[in-house]
């Protein structure tokens, strides 16, 4: 094998270096390989494939011993050592003794290191071997530890007869060979290196002065295949027609003339004018001779990079199986071979783009293929055929097909080219990863392996991966899965905001005088802390201060106001990362109690400081079943057998989960096993036990899992060792390096560009592609930081971080909403930002001016978040080790979380759910100024299974945003569009063709499973392929992977949907056979009319468009106050109950702001002038109130009177004074209960009529003279506060205390009172109100209430005769004699025992409402009878008052 491969090497161009060489070379590829000595053993290494600056190639191969480390007691060590290699001898090339931080050992902070023995081998194959006996080992003495099994009298004897038993640990087994070479030796893929030869041994040099990138030579392709009707195309029975190259920018097409109909002259495809295509056609006879032709056309280019899109899963297997079908060993020709799921190549890379796609675009699921990537990646459309027609069009119309062909092609290389080639090279700069892996691996991953480099530059071991803990129990339930709160994302807001559209603002005056009492601070934490600024080299520090406090002044004293907004994005720069450096988190610094025990620095008091504590939030799911009832289920489980997974060994439980390839048993040859539970794996006895569990809980409880929520704290060590966070900060700082020469570059091509320098324009290009993805690269490793440490299987684990860190930004952006809230509107929350409103008025950018000639600009905004940021969030307890002999810390504070501005934009769209009280996370779209799509995020226009015509809808909607000049016209355009579209399905779709119209509601489902697989399964998709099955043949649908393009029916009527689904294909049919199956499907035997339009079910489809339209245009329109803009969509029943409420203007106002600064007639907050001011002076003259002293809190609740409040609060009608009750009784008005209950309504309804007319005019004439006792007349649009209008009907002063006083006691006798409270006291049946008698007065009464009950008795009560009722009691009870009993509630409990014989005694039918609560009672009352004072005769002002019950 080797000398094959060293062959095929050197027929592509990569020769070894011959003696005394020296070459410099870009490195492309790195390959574990063997290497035979003199001696003939075999020695690992890794070949190197370099591209020289002249674009030759060499190769040169390094040979390094792998190893790994075993743990044991550092007494023991030597002897361990020595017996390591006498048990391993001819096999272990060496053991070392090495001290190693181990970050996992107790008390490692005093300078203690872990002793490791590095165990060397010669080869790979050779440490695969001991590792397996060593592990093994390993497992062993831990499961003896854990049952702590004869550990005690072992360590007194000494070292254990078995030595292997001493082994405790065994660490870095399990780090690839590629890896652990570049780790070691310093290779990095897309760096420069300088190899030279000598004595037959190479020596790599990296060249760090080297940055720009070699251009290697990148080959494109994309093929296309026949295939059956409706199904995914079979490398076994279909052919290749057609595979397009594109090399370097030159195009080549090869086709397959056995399929396509005729010649294909050469052409161009040129989509855009900087993505050039011209193409050379070629025309074979065979498909044979086409496969040749493109390995021929690979020899001959010998490209350094493959690219394909989604090659791994089609075009390479493809391509594999169609040519050892025509006997071509695709590996021997081109050196491309498949390895676990990936093809790679030997000398080259391949890059499958599609794996960028979806980890580094940033594009939704449903956009992943690649005519989606290429609209929003290359800006352009492509050229799209439908699968079904593209074996057809080879046949009809080949050029057409040749066309479409080579867009894929273009497409790929290009996408490539722009985004995915120096963002992986430049990533792979920093990974100890080939190329192929960089852009294949998870983030995660990468992110481990940039911490593994850093551990082994600073001695640091690194841990073994995490595993699951099994049977974990919280408060005796069986723990299902655990994790913690996340990121705080909340929608506010929906509707259409623009920066040109006047909104309206109630802002908080208080909020803008906080921020002015805190101008300095805040301009002086930007220019000192932020820019690091001294504020004297500020020269216009008062002018820029002035221009601030000037403009927040004007919001202060006009709150309320009409004013354009200001669209802002304020997002948190790189959040997560900066909470981890602010807080000194890493995984090994969340410290237990008893690691805190075992170190030297720890003390009760935490006097050092060392220990910070910080909340997250846990969160558990655990089965309903107790702990019996678990114990219950297991013992029945291992009772039971079951079917052993593929490829499991009871006597090699590591070989679980291993592939049919890699070992005979398992496969699909190998007959079903089936053993007991006890020998199932690990993995495989907690998914049986789970599932068991859920079935019975869902069975016994109901419910399968219930949730948890609680705090916790963790304790953060201070002073743990810095190597994680100090990967973090050299990231960041270096990530905002690149950002920074990025920005240096781009002003640089612009002047060259500006001064025609075409040789400086193309150098300042290629800096700016190279530091621009050099800085998104770092950005890519640095958002890694915070979620690997959740990753399961993560090396450095920790679930506390996770939350830790999760919990303080949702908590820091929380805050920041809240000042966000009374200075403007919050409309979206992110987990790192806020997308808000501030009004146009409010300070923006400013500029200072530096004694030097220097300036600094400055984003208010910014600042006054920072500051307090800065405030709530600093770790005044970070320390750093200054002394490492004596082990001594230095503490100082550290904060790097910043916000950043994003903005301003033109406008912004929210959507709204179809959910009363819901609003959709996440959704929104932002345009920029220029009209282009800054943002779009979660419309279903980028997801996958939406309605084409939806999809249309939403691409003409969103610019429709911009268009108007108001919220009207806004939505009168976007109406338009939205009308359009309904007229399309309300008229069926007259004026299109019948493929337009199935194009625009027909919908493809995929099936991932055969249809046998789905079993009882419903859903569109499935009975759309049983109807394939029906109308094509069983053998359609025996395959995965079927695609089903289906039509809703309308009939059968009032099936569900999934019944109703129906395949277009169908419609292709022949007559007789459509007629046929449309009438089996639709269950109508008498069907005549067959065409399309009849068919389908337009409601179906009206309702899927009605509900986007709503979603986007008609409910954000309604809760913007605009009426619905498109009739024809109906408003949801919440909505219409939504608006009425916001519409209303008699709705009641929170109790806050009743507390709020006054306002005047506009809205305005009016001046307060200051004490002693000629103003001050002024307004006590003209006040009438008393002697000039201070003014009460009554009277600023309002300003201009109680009507302009607007207050709608409960009425409670008070009795006058005596005159008014002489008016009263002269009017013939009389106590209403007086008695006289009247006949019922079922004995004579007429008297019954006669009576309630007769109480109601008695009512009416008791009003009238209550207002003219008051002489003022009701107002009903003023409301209660009416009264504060009246003239005064007092005697004595006018003024001071007694005045005061007067005012108080008059409006309790004849005013209305406005009820705010009422509070139980200590003493039974006493409370205390508080209400409002005047638009100006708050007043205090202390209330009587006495206990009322309701009677029911089988005899009438002669005494009680005037206390009869006739009311309807509950549960269908007769009302016999029902009498109404009050007494005091002292009375009431001193007689409770007498109270309940008597609802024993046989006369007694019942007892009601004696256990309603008094506050009840008293909320509920009718009349409230003022106390008197007997001294001067006058009302008192403390009034004493009783609450009279009654119905009536």
């Amino acid at each position: 094998m080797r000398e094959e491969g060293e062959s095929f090497d050197s027929g592509w161009g990569y020769d070894h270096l011959q003696e005394g060489e020296e070459q410099v070379g870009y490195l492309v590829n790195m390959l574990a390989s063997t290497v035979a000595g003199d001696d003939r053993i075999e020695r690992s290494g890794i070949d190197l494939y370099f591209l020289k600056q002249d674009g030759g190639t060499f190769k040169a191969t390094v040979l390094h011993e792998p190893y790994f480390y075993v743990a044991c007691k550092r007494e023991w060590a030597r002897v361990v050592a020595s017996l390591l290699q006498r048990k391993f001898e001819g096999v272990l090339s060496g053991v070392d003794s090495v001290e190693m931080e181990d970050l996992d050992l107790s008390n490692h902070l005093s300078g203690i290191k872990a002793l490791y023995l590095r165990l060397r081998f010669r080869s790979v194959g050779e440490l695969m071997d001991v590792r397996r006996e060593v592990r093994s080992a390993v497992e062993r003495n831990r499961a003896r530890e854990a049952s702590d099994a004869g550990f005690e009298e072992q360590e007194a004897a000494g070292i254990p007869d078995d030595f292997m038993e001493a082994i405790s640990d065994m660490r870095e087994y399990d780090v690839p060979y590629v890896t652990r070479c570049a780790i070691d030796l310093g290779f990095r893929v897309g760096a420069w290196f300088k190899s030279t030869m000598t004595r037959g041994q190479p020596t790599v040099e990296r060249l760090p002065e080297f940055v720009e990138k070699a251009e290697p030579r990148v080959l494109a392709f994309d093929i296309e295949c026949t295939k059956a009707p409706l199904k995914f195309p079979d490398a076994a029975t279909d052919q290749v027609y057609m595979v397009s190259v594109m090399v370097d920018g030159q195009g080549y097409l090869f086709i397959n003339r056995e399929v396509v109909s005729e010649d294909v002259p050469d052409f161009e495809y040129t989509p855009k004018r900087e993505f050039t295509g011209p193409f050379i056609v070629e025309n074979l006879p065979t498909e044979k001779e086409m496969l040749e032709r493109f390995f021929e056309l690979c020899k001959e280019v010998r490209p350094q990079v493959y690219v394909t899109y989604n090659g791994d899963w089609f075009d390479w297997p493809f391509v594999e199986k169609r040519a050892a079908k025509w006997g071509i060993d695709m590996e021997a020709e081109i050196g491309v071979r498949e390895s676990n799921g990936e093809y790679r190549a030997r000398t080259a890379v391949h890059m499958d783009c599609l794996y960028w796609v979806r980890r580094d675009s940033y594009l939704p699921q449903g956009s992943h293929g690649l005519k989606a990537v290429t609209k929003y990646k290359l800006g352009y459309d492509p050229v799209e055929v439908d699968p079904e027609d593209m074996l057809k069009m080879a046949v009809a119309r080949p050029r057409h097909m040749a066309s479409y062909s080579v867009s894929d092609a273009v497409a790929t290389y290009y996408l490539y080219m722009k985004y995915v080639h120096n963002f992986v090279f430049s990533l792979c700069t920093i990974i100890p990863l080939t190329a192929d892996d960089v852009l294949r691996k998870g983030s995660g991953t990468l992110c481990e392996m940039l911490l593994q480099v850093e551990a082994h530059a600073n001695n640091v071991i690194a841990p073994n991966k995490q595993v699951s803990k099994r049977g974990q129990v919280f408060e005796g339930h069986l723990l299902e899965s655990e994790t913690y709160i996340g990121g705080h994302v909340e929608s506010l807001e929906s509707g259409v905001f623009r920066a040109d559209l006047p909104t309206d603002w109630k802002l908080d005056p208080a909020a803008f005088q906080e921020l002015i009492d805190n101008v300095d601070r805040a301009l002086k934490f930007s220019l000192e802390v932020e820019e690091g600024i001294d504020v004297c080299e500020v020269t216009n520090y008062r002018q820029v201060r002035r221009a601030i406090v000037k403009e927040l002044e004007l919001l202060r004293d006009r709150p309320t106001r009409r004013e354009k907004p200001t669209i802002y994005h304020l997002d948190v720069a790189a959040m997560y990362p900066n909470i981890i450096l602010s807080n000194r988190l890493q995984p090994s610094a969340v410290v237990s109690p008893e690691t805190c025990a075992a170190c030297e620095f720890n003390s009760a008091d935490n006097a050092h400081q060392c220990k910070r504590v910080m909340e997250w939030t846990w969160r558990g799911e655990v089965f309903p079943a107790t702990r019996a009832e678990t114990d219950m289920i297991r013992r029945q489980l291992e009772t039971e057998t079951f079917k052993a997974p593929p490829g499991w060994r009871p006597d090699g439980p590591a070989r679980f989960g291993a592939s049919s390839s890699s070992s005979s048993a398992g496969g699909a040859g190998e007959p079903e096993r089936w053993v007991p539970y006890a020998e199932l794996p690990p993995d495989e006895r907690d998914l049986q036990l789970h599932k068991r569990l859920k079935m019975y809980c869902q069975r016994q409880y109901k419910r399968a899992k219930d949730t948890h929520v609680e705090k916790r704290h963790a304790t953060i060590c201070q002073r743990e060792h810095p190597f994680y966070i100090d990967t973090v900060r050299a990231f960041r700082d270096r990530r905002y390096e690149y950002k920074g020469l990025t920005k240096k570059w781009v002003k640089e091509l612009a002047k060259a560009e500006k001064g025609g320098d075409k040789l400086a324009a193309e150098a300042a290009r290629t800096r700016v592609v190279l530091f621009d993805s050099l800085q998104l690269a770092h950005k890519c490793i640095l958002n890694s930081f915070y979620g690997y440490v959740m990753r399961k299987g993560s090396r450095w684990f920790s679930m506390e971080m996770g939350g830790v860190v999760t919990q303080t930004g949702a908590s820091l952006i929380t805050q920041a909403r809240m000042l966000v809230e009374r200075i403007g509107r919050p409309l979206e929350l992110d987990t790192d930002g806020i997308w808000c409103i501030l009004p146009s008025s409010f300070p923006e950018d400013f500029q200072f001016k530096l004694r030097s000639g220097k300036s600094v600009n400055v984003s208010y905004p910014c600042v006054m978040l920072n500051v307090d940021v800065h405030d709530r969030y600093t770790n005044h307890q970070y320390q750093t080790l200054v002394d490492p002999d004596t082990r001594k810390f230095a503490t100082h504070s550290e904060c790097s979380i910043y916000f950043e501005v994003d903005g301003p934009y033109r406008c912004m769209v929210l959507p709204a759910s179809q959910e009363e009280g819901k609003l959709l996370k996440k959704r929104y779209a932002v345009f920029e100024f220029d009209g282009s799509l800054a943002e779009l995020k979660g419309f279903e226009l980028k997801r996958r299974g939406e309605l084409k015509i939806i999809k249309i809808f939403q691409s003409q909607v969103f610019s429709r945003f911009l268009e108007g000049g108001s919220l009207e016209e806004c939505y009168a355009h976007v109406a338009a569009v939205a009308d359009y579209w309904l007229d399309v399905l309300d008229s069926h779709g007259e004026d299109m063709e019948d493929d337009e119209l199935m194009e625009l509601i027909g919908e493809a489902r995929s099936m991932s499973k055969t249809l046998e697989e789905y079993g009882s399964q419903k859903s569109t998709a499935i009975s759309t392929a049983k109807r394939l099955a029906e109308f094509l043949g069983a053998e359609m649908v025996k395959d995965k992977g079927l695609n089903c393009n289906l039509l809703i029916s309308r009939k059968p009527e009032g099936a569900p949907v999934t019944e109703r689904a129906i395949p277009r294909d169908i419609f292709s049919a022949e007559l007789g056979v459509r007629k046929h199956f449309l009438r089996k499907w639709c269950k109508d035997a008498g069907m005549t009319d067959f065409d399309l339009r009849s068919v389908v079910d337009w409601s179906y489809y009206r309702q899927r468009l009605s509900n986007a339209i709503q979603k986007i245009v008609t409910i954000p329109a309604a809760l913007q106050r605009v009426p619905n803009p498109v009739p024809r969509v109906r408003h949801p029943d919440w909505l219409l109950r939504v608006v009425r409420q916001k519409n209303d203007p008699r709705k009641q106002r929170k109790l806050g702001q009743y507390f709020g600064a006054p306002t005047d007639a506009d809205g305005d907050a009016p001046a307060i002038p200051r004490a002693g001011s000629a103003a001050a002076a002024a307004a006590a003259a003209a006040g009438g109130g008393g002697g000039g002293g201070a003014g009460d809190i009554e009277d600023m609740l309002s300003v201009g009177g109680g009507a302009a409040l607007g207050l709608h609060v409960a009425r409670v009608k008070a009795i006058g004074s005596a005159a008014a009750a002489a008016a009263a009784d002269a009017a013939g008005s009389g106590d209403e209960s007086d008695g006289s209950a009247g006949p019922a309504y079922e004995e004579d309804a007429a008297a019954w009529l006669a009576n309630r007319s007769r109480r109601y005019a008695r009512r009416k004439r008791r009003r009238d003279a209550d207002k003219a006792a008051r002489g003022t007349r009701s107002d009903p649009k003023r409301g209660a506060l009416a009264v504060a209008a009246a003239p005064r009907l007092r005697s004595g002063l006018s003024g001071g205390l007694a005045g005061y006083v007067d005012d108080m006691a008059e409006a309790l006798a004849h005013g209305y009172l406005q009820v705010l409270e009422i509070r139980e006291t200590g003493a039974p049946g006493e409370m205390v109100l508080w209400a409002m008698t005047s638009a100006k007065t708050v007043q205090r009464l202390n209330l009587r209430v006495p206990r009322r009950m309701l009677v029911n008795c089988v005899r009438p009560v002669p005494a009680l005769a005037s206390r009869r009722r006739q009311l309807t009691l509950p549960h269908g009870r007769r009302a016999l004699n029902l009498y109404e009993v009050c007494r005091s509630e002292a009375s009431f409990l001193r007689r409770d025992a007498a109270l309940r014989r008597s609802q024993s005694d046989p006369l007694v039918e019942g007892v009601y409402e004696s256990q309603t609560p008094l506050v009840m009672r008293g909320a509920d009352g009718r009349r409230l009878r003022g106390g008197r004072s007997e001294r001067r005769g006058r009302p008192a002002a403390q009034g004493r008052a009783c609450w009279e019950g009654g119905h009536g």
